[in-house]
């Protein structure tokens, strides 16, 4: 099924007739897809990267229907949906859609990600009988996503944990058998899902806000030595203060000021381990007039003076 996906494949290996890892390409950075054939038309995929650039996916055949559910273990997955708003996805969260939803952007926000997604290709999953006999219809559960041409986003509840973090630990030798009661599992908890309920809860901004909110974010990052004015920047970028700071935290997952206190002394740290600037001067350069305070952040922040970072760092070349 995965295959159908034009996704750019550098190597695959068989594991078995259930199993299968793939490498893939042009992402800049590290991706494994290892995929478990667990029902006739559903497959599960754990999902590892280390890069920022997400694999563009694409099904060439129209007729072929997919449901996708993702469950995000460790990051931060966001994506820009029909070139009108984008969603994000957390660590904990759980997200459902049809694949035929118009993916334009695909990124991993913090450099890595590590999840489990459940790909269904609904034709064929229908037709398992074992789905009739817990009341699972894929048709129904894809006709809800359907009627809104919708993601749908639930939050991290201790429903969604139970059913997924088992899913991420199981013995070999009984994995395929375990997944199939898991997927079970999950479907009919989907089956008596309300998605009109999460509807009000679903997690995806305007386009136009996301992208303000990053264009505020790369200022800063841009001009450190400034003492930023959180609410005339809003101002300036025609965008409300609170609006600002929802959307800075549901982006980068810390509130914005503490991002900004926080890049100030990581670029620091690496103005310290490749240049011979004075300390006093890098302090200056991130908006410290005062050495003493900026020394006192940096240890707060790293459990050393910048004369002792710069010092070890030296030691270890």
């Amino acid at each position: 099924m995965l295959e159908n996906c034009n996704i750019p494949i550098l190597n695959k290996e068989k594991i078995n007739h259930y199993e299968t890892e793939y490498i893939i390409d042009k992402l800049g950075g590290e991706g494994r897809m290892y995929c478990i054939d667990v029902y006739n038309g559903v497959q599960i995929i754990y999902n590892r990267f280390h890069c920022y650039e997400a694999p563009k996916t694409k099904v060439d055949n129209n007729s072929i229907k997919y449901i996708e559910i993702n469950h995000c273990l460790r990051g931060k997955f966001e994506c820009l949906y029909d070139q009108e708003y984008y969603a994000y996805l957390t660590e904990g969260d759980l997200s459902i859609s049809r694949w035929s939803l118009k993916k334009s952007k695909e990124f991993f926000t913090f450099g890595y990600y590590e999840g489990l997604e459940v790909l269904i290709d609904i034709e064929k999953a229908q037709n398992n009988e074992i789905f009739s006999e817990f009341n699972i219809d894929i048709n129904l559960i894809s006709k809800k996503l359907t009627l809104n041409n919708d993601i749908y986003i639930m939050r991290a509840t201790q429903q969604i944990q139970h059913i997924f973090m088992e899913m991420y630990n199981v013995d070999n030798d009984m994995k395929v058998d375990y997944l199939k009661i898991k997927v079970l599992e999950l479907l009919l908890f989907l089956s008596h899902t309300d998605f009109e309920i999460i509807q009000d809860k679903k997690r995806y901004y305007p386009k136009n806000q996301i992208e303000t909110v990053k264009s505020i974010k790369n200022y800063l990052s841009q001009n450190l030595g400034i003492k930023p004015d959180f609410n005339k920047l809003a101002q300036e970028y025609n965008i409300n203060i609170n609006t600002l700071r929802k959307l800075f935290k549901e982006i980068y997952g810390v509130p914005i000021y503490t991002w900004f206190k926080q890049y100030r002394i990581e670029y620091s740290i690496e103005l310290l381990k490749s240049t011979d600037i004075p300390i006093i001067e890098i302090a200056n350069k991130i908006g410290y007039s005062n050495p003493s305070k900026y020394s006192a952040a940096f240890s707060k922040y790293v459990n050393m003076t910048p004369q002792q970072y710069r010092k070890s760092d030296i030691k270890m070349d």
